[in-house]
């Protein structure tokens, strides 16, 4: 299992306007530790238990037809899934820690790392279905296989950020392309 990141480390919230200054190197604080949030997760949890109720009251009732009973056992246990996952992300939301040469990205549990030098310019993309707007790069590592080519198509690049950790995708972006331009330090 991974740890979250040191709680000591510099954390952004939401209001904070980030600077790429921020990021220090003096060999302590070189990394700045976004947090997802949390509380989205909430009205997951609140549905879940509504749909589990309901499921309940059908499962349990005594004037209720079997299919039915059925029908209520099984919302019970899908919203019942649903509400655990939901409290498993409200306790472990996630992260993404940016240091001055690399991104860790901490996501359900799995940490995944990219190396800015391999990393293309960070933009930002409109899922047209959802209306939801996402922080997506190029990772040139990436396979020439057809999926990487329909998402490079479509969204410009090969991958994409989940979450924007409390502030606009378009300020995340900004502040990972500044990072990823700005010059190496002599420490490095």
């Amino acid at each position: 299992m991974i740890d979250e990141p040191n709680e000591s480390e510099p954390a952004a919230s939401g209001d904070d306007e980030i600077d790429v200054d921020e990021i220090e190197d003096d060999g302590v604080s070189d990394r700045l530790v976004l947090r997802a949030s949390a509380m989205r997760w909430v009205w997951v949890i609140i549905a879940s238990m509504v749909f589990v109720a309901l499921g309940a009251a059908m499962a349990l009732g005594e004037s209720t037809s079997g299919v039915a009973q059925l029908i209520g056992w099984l919302l019970v246990v899908a919203f019942g899934f649903c509400a655990f996952v939901a409290v498993r992300q409200m306790v472990n939301p996630g992260s993404l820690v940016v240091s001055r040469t690399t991104i860790d990205m901490l996501h359900r549990g799995r940490l995944t790392s990219f190396d800015f030098s391999d990393c293309g310019p960070f933009t930002t993309w409109r899922n047209p279905s959802r209306g939801q707007v996402y922080v997506v790069f190029d990772h040139r590592p990436d396979g020439d296989s057809e999926l990487n080519r329909t998402n490079r198509r479509l969204m410009g690049g090969s991958r994409l950020l989940s979450d924007n950790y409390g502030m606009s995708a378009e300020t995340l972006a900004d502040l990972l392309e500044g990072v990823r331009t700005q010059p190496a330090t002599a420490g490095e």
